[in-house]
């Protein structure tokens, strides 16, 4: 029990050498910033801000390298440093601040363990804490980019549910969400390097997943002072998001010129995406070596079922159907189905059936970018080259996605409506995506109106996949539409 002499004497003094350990820590030095942090922590052991530094340092390695050991021995410290902040000075802009930060970080990690009741009390904890410590500390700004997050996540949450989020406390918009945190980003004030890293992080995912908007995105990427050789975490946000774009050879290029230095936390997640990037420029070879590098190890469940399909699609092109079938039989038994892309490869392995070899490549190529190439690849065929019913959806979906990645939307828009009508009662994915994808292009040919038709057909399509992340791009389309 502490004494109340030491609890008078806590203090939250953000400092020059803190602010170098955040720094450490939100470019993935963290081995370095541990040093750093039990260094300093001796001779300043009344100072809370190092277990906000130690919050951060875990919740990182936590979050990006699941290791269940780890989080055996880490998460529990989440709620200890809970209540020795609750001690701190109430005085303080920090107070209510850091307990929110610490609450946001366990709410994080218990998503990625799988315990969402406990996760959505934290979520709910922190909103409130960030917004409480907002209006008694207006000019906080480092409040703005977590409270600019959390808002913007709120904002998505589904309007049959919007009544349970207003009985909780926790109301927001995506547009008010994302301009809190780019106000902080172009902040000039005294707090305006203070938690930049981690705008910097968050802000072009929320453009791209909630915005929806690709263009605004890249181009963010590329006019700002982004340091990808030596903060990691920033290039794990970059890779991650040209590799879902259709910019392979953008990712690649980030991925290997990392600095490599071993102050930086190990993270196998480098060669997932090599493995992903190489694969879709059919580099066969490579990407089975990097995804074989990334399975033996990474020590944590998401995306394990996702690299195991991809490794059966490279012997199933190579010709050995044995090899392609012993890895779909680890999709079945290894990792677990909480990510979409783990649903679906989950979904394909259980139906036993194997894509065709044609259209595999087309889709591998022009995930990479790679349109040209995989339309050369489709000339000639039409459906009636393909047997099954899910062949001839597929094949019209994959005209409709690469016509419209090219930019000939005109051309996309009849090949996305074959694959509605010939696949909208199929357990695949591609007729949902279709809907989406017509509903973009007609939001971005400013007609909110069929937008919003094509958005609710998705919405409209039950049990496959991708359901989760279709839909929630759906509902922020169609929320997009009607503010217009």
């Amino acid at each position: 029990m502490m004494t109340s002499q030491a609890l008078g004497q806590y203090q939250y003094s953000w400092t020059a050498r803190t602010q170098k350990i955040y720094e450490s820590i939100t470019s993935l030095r963290i081995p370095e910033a541990r040093t750093l942090i039990n260094q300093d922590k001796k001779g300043n052991a009344s100072n809370l801000i190092y277990p906000l530094l130690e919050s951060y340092a875990d919740f990182y390695q936590l979050f990006l390298n699941e290791n269940k050991d780890e989080y055996s021995r880490l998460y529990p410290t989440f709620e200890q440093r809970i209540q020795l902040l609750e001690d701190g000075p109430k005085q303080s802009p920090y107070h209510l601040y850091s307990i929110a930060l610490v609450h946001l970080h366990k709410s994080l990690i218990a998503i990625r363990f799988n315990k969402n009741l406990e996760a959505a009390l934290d979520f709910r904890k922190a909103f409130l804490l960030f917004k409480e410590n907002k209006k008694a500390y207006p000019n906080f700004s480092p409040n703005d980019v977590y409270l600019g997050l959390m808002t913007t996540v709120i904002g998505t949450i589904p309007k049959g549910y919007q009544w349970m989020a207003s009985l909780l406390g926790m109301s927001g918009k995506i547009t008010e969400g994302n301009a809190l945190v780019l106000k902080y980003i172009h902040s000039k004030d005294a707090f305006a390097n203070q938690c930049r890293n981690e705008a910097l992080f968050v802000y072009p995912y929320l453009v791209m997943n909630f915005e929806g908007n690709k263009k605004k995105t890249f181009e963010f990427l590329e006019n700002t002072d982004y340091d990808f050789t030596n903060n990691h975490l920033h290039a794990y946000m970059a890779t991650n998001l040209y590799l879902n774009n259709q910019q392979s050879q953008k990712a690649l290029q980030i991925a290997y010129n990392i600095n490599p230095a071993n102050t930086y936390l190990d993270l196998p997640f480098w060669q997932l995406e090599i493995g992903y990037a190489y694969l879709n420029e059919l580099k066969l070879d490579a990407a089975k070596n990097a995804l074989q590098q990334f399975i033996n190890r990474f020590k944590g469940q998401f995306y394990v079922k996702d690299a195991f399909e991809k490794l059966s699609w490279i012997a199933y092109i190579q010709g050995d159907q044995a090899k392609a079938n012993a890895y779909r039989s680890n999709v079945l038994s290894k990792g677990n189905d909480i990510t979409d892309a783990d649903k679906q490869a989950l979904q394909n392995a259980k139906k036993g059936t194997w894509p065709h070899p044609i259209l595999l490549r087309a889709r591998l190529l022009s995930d990479g970018g790679y349109q040209q190439q995989a339309l050369t690849i489709l000339a000639g065929k039409t459906s009636k080259d393909f047997d099954k019913d899910a062949d001839k959806t597929e094949f019209a979906y994959r005209l409709g996605r690469i016509y419209d990645l090219a930019g000939q939307l005109d051309q996309a828009i009849p090949f996305y409506t074959s694959a509605i009508e010939k696949g909208a009662n199929q357990p695949a994915y591609f007729a949902a995506r279709a809907a989406l994808q017509i509903g973009l292009i007609y939001e971005q040919k400013n007609n909110p109106t069929l937008a919003i038709t094509f958005f609710n057909t998705c919405l409209e399509m039950k049990n496959h996949a991708f359901k989760n992340s279709l839909d929630q791009k759906a509902k922020t389309g169609i929320q997009r539409c009607l503010r217009k």
